[in-house]
């Protein structure tokens, strides 16, 4: 087997709900409608507290007994509570099984996943495999881009082929954090804890069309966004950034930015772009939540201290 185009993740925050209310309960509290979420489909939405503002932001995968709740590391000791407090009579049940996986991430064109997806998922976007132990699970998500495949493989797995593949994985130098990280801010995948937290409204991240259904009825925090899309307007958004600064400047983050003086937003993630290496500058690409007027597409701004920002499509 070749090396293959994928990164060791690690643990994630994985919430399993199971009962026949599951998709239920999550619809009641994601902005997403999941009411006749299938068995086999994925969704990329925002959960959300009583003030409408972002519990979290993932994906939900529907298996045929469960449904799971994916995202960044360190949110479930946080969210199954939050999840738990709404099921009153519904049949539902959820707990915390981030640290039952380790996760794998593979970009699309990966050789090793084409062969997998086809006989793993087939038609579907997520699938559970089980052998001897606990399930294993593939599943389609938007991380590195349309079609990228998350692999989740218990520790005590005896599923050869994802073994193998986690195997090489690990061992390949695709697992550097600048790989993923290129990837995933090129994709615009927020990290939440990182480019987005509890402060922030789902609208400011900029993915309504892939993440919001405005017209799925009730649920958690509803009324918050469903206001500010009669207002059509935020007052700060997640932008995808290219930057140009001097050879060897130091960079941390988050990096407030500032022009003429006054604060525009904030970098929150934030690589360098190999494929400008050569250049006299240094080109970075990051996500960063600017201002308004200040995160129209294809704008750029000199900024103090002689970078210059230039905010992209997503698209």
């Amino acid at each position: 087997m070749s090396t293959p185009k994928g990164f060791a993740i690690g643990l994630l925050s994985v919430i399993e709900l199971t009962g026949k209310d599951r998709n239920k309960i999550l619809n009641n509290l994601c902005t997403q409608d999941l009411r006749a979420l299938g068995i086999g489909q994925v969704k990329e939405t925002f959960m959300l507290d009583v003030k409408g503002r972002t519990a979290s932001h993932g994906i939900v995968a529907c298996m045929e007994s469960k449904t799971l709740f994916i995202s960044s590391p360190g949110q479930a000791q946080r969210l199954v509570p939050h999840i738990d407090r709404y099921i009153i009579r519904e049949d539902a049940q959820v707990r915390d099984i981030s640290s039952h996986y380790q996760a794998f991430l593979f970009e699309p064109n990966a050789p090793e996943i084409q062969s997998l997806r086809t006989t793993r998922l087939g038609q579907a976007l997520c699938a559970e495999n089980r052998t001897d132990g606990e399930a294993s699970f593939c599943i389609s998500t938007g991380w590195l881009g349309p079609q990228s495949t998350l692999i989740m493989v218990p520790p005590q797995s005896q599923d050869a082929e994802l073994l193998e593949l986690s195997q090489k994985c690990q061992e390949s130098d695709c697992q550097h954090r600048e790989g993923w990280e290129l990837l995933r801010i090129s994709s615009f995948w927020p990290w939440y804890g990182v480019d987005i937290d509890e402060r922030n409204l789902p609208q400011e991240i900029g993915i309504d069309d892939r993440a919001i259904c405005f017209n799925k009825g009730c649920y958690l925090g509803q009324e918050t966004v469903a206001r500010l899309d009669a207002l059509g307007q935020v007052q700060k958004q997640l932008a995808l950034v290219n930057i140009q600064a001097q050879q060897g400047g130091q960079i941390q983050l988050p990096w407030e930015l500032f022009l003429e003086g006054k604060s525009i937003g904030v970098v929150t993630s934030l690589t360098k772009n190999k494929s400008a290496e050569g250049s006299i500058q240094e080109h970075w690409i990051g996500l960063a939540m600017l201002r308004r007027g200040y995160f129209q597409v294809e704008r750029a701004w000199a900024l103090d201290g002689g970078c210059m920002l230039r905010v992209s499509s997503t698209v």
